[in-house]
């Protein structure tokens, strides 16, 4: 398996590119026009550490779906723009309730990929340079170009410092360790590194530094940066058709030959259910007409009776299923699975706002909803500082049901 990668510098890509090439033997690298790549059997990116944000935010155990849904507001507080202008791509969530989430321009990330692709390049994995440099336990690795670097300090977790010389430090540097001294984190030494064309600086800090001499990027293993790699959601590279399905055509045109059919069928019943109904609607306009002959528009006749008759029960004092009171009744114990935000009553139809604290919630709340006799609605939950927002409407309806 060979295994090429190519990285993307802050400025972005131009008609020639740097790449390394990989395999079990060697690894060659280069600087050539990005359409004279060698071909790969696997194809990798790699990002300026400056064009992506590493940092960790607190989320709940949800599904991946959800939480792809929940990044974007997860991360709101940590941008200097609008959330839906990046793309954010988080690992596994950790014990402590930690997620490490990696953050780039999503217009800038399209436009590279977008290159690429006029070249034939297809990569499968794009990985922050970061994440690169080796990592060793109670240390921070380090790599200096000469006018800033970027630290890496955990598996998924570093970041980009700018300004310094060979005598001075860079002061987001020193603002770090003093943070993770604060927060008993700091690292026992700083493993440093530096670029082809810069020189080792000499600093003073107060952790020992251990010079760890030249290093580049292609050179360094991107195992451990795969776990935050940037080609998901949209990005996510398209799967090749896979080999086992050459073997399995004359199979698959037996079960399409008997889905055909099956359609067919369920398209004749289809339409005599069709005709059933259209009966069975006449019978109902029918004796509507009969019991409230001065009605005039019919649209609905089931639904249409059933206020009717409500309608005259009201006017005889009588209490009906779609009142405030019988409603509220039925939905008393909903309201003890969250926070109640509003309650609206309105044309037969009870409206209610409520909090709840999580997934957990929601799931037993929409099982409550089946069990009612009612028509039910529920809005898409809603992400907010106190929890999920939702919101509930219910009344009488001939087929209840919970979406």
């Amino acid at each position: 398996m060979s295994l090429l990668q190519i990285f993307i510098p802050e400025a972005g890509l131009g008609a020639s590119c740097d790449w390394a090439l990989r395999d079990a033997e060697s690894v060659k690298t280069g600087h050539s026009d990005c359409s004279t790549l060698p071909p790969a059997s696997h194809i990798v990116l790699i990002v300026a550490a400056s064009r992506v944000l590493l940092t960790q935010v607190q989320l709940p155990a949800v599904g991946s779906r959800k939480l792809r849904e929940m990044l974007a507001f997860a991360v709101e507080d940590k941008l200097l723009t609008e959330p839906d202008r990046v793309h954010t791509v988080a690992a596994a969530r950790a014990a402590n309730g930690e997620t490490a989430v990696a953050i780039i321009d999503k217009a800038w990330m399209r436009q590279q990929l977008a290159q690429l692709r006029q070249y034939g390049i297809r990569a499968a994995q794009m990985l922050a340079e970061t994440l690169l440099p080796p990592l060793e336990d109670d240390r921070w690795s380090m790599v200096w170009h000469g006018q800033g670097g970027f630290v890496r300090v955990g598996p998924q977790a570093g970041f980009v410092v700018d300004g310094g010389d060979l005598h001075t430090p860079p002061m987001a540097l020193m603002l770090a360790l003093q943070e993770a001294r604060i927060a008993h984190t700091a690292p026992k030494q700083l493993l440093l590194y530096h670029t082809a064309g810069s020189t080792a600086p000499s600093w003073s800090l107060d952790i020992p530094i251990e010079q760890r001499g030249g290093w580049a990027w292609h050179g360094a293993d991107s195992t451990g940066a795969a776990s935050l790699n940037l080609l998901q959601g949209e990005f996510a590279p398209a799967r090749k058709a896979q080999a086992w399905m050459r073997h399995w055509r004359p199979a698959l045109g037996v079960l399409a030959l008997i889905i055909g059919v099956h359609v067919l069928a369920t398209l004749g019943d289809w339409a005599r259910l069709q005709r059933e109904q259209s009966r069975l609607k006449s019978a109902m306009v029918a004796t509507f007409k009969q019991t409230f002959p001065e009605a005039s528009a019919i649209v609905d006749p089931a639904l249409q009776m059933q206020r009717n008759l409500a309608q005259l029960q009201r006017a005889r004092g009588l209490s009906d299923r779609a009142d405030f009171l019988p409603l509220l009744a039925q939905a008393a114990p909903l309201l003890q699975a969250g926070q109640l935000q509003a309650l609206q009553y309105e044309q037969d139809k009870l409206q209610i706002d409520i909090t709840l604290a999580d997934t957990a919630q929601l799931d037993t709340l929409r099982a409550q909803l089946r069990a009612l006799p009612l028509r039910t609605e529920i809005s898409a939950p809603q992400t907010t500082p106190t929890g999920l927002y939702i919101r509930l409407s219910l009344g009488i309806g001939l087929q209840p049901q919970a979406k």
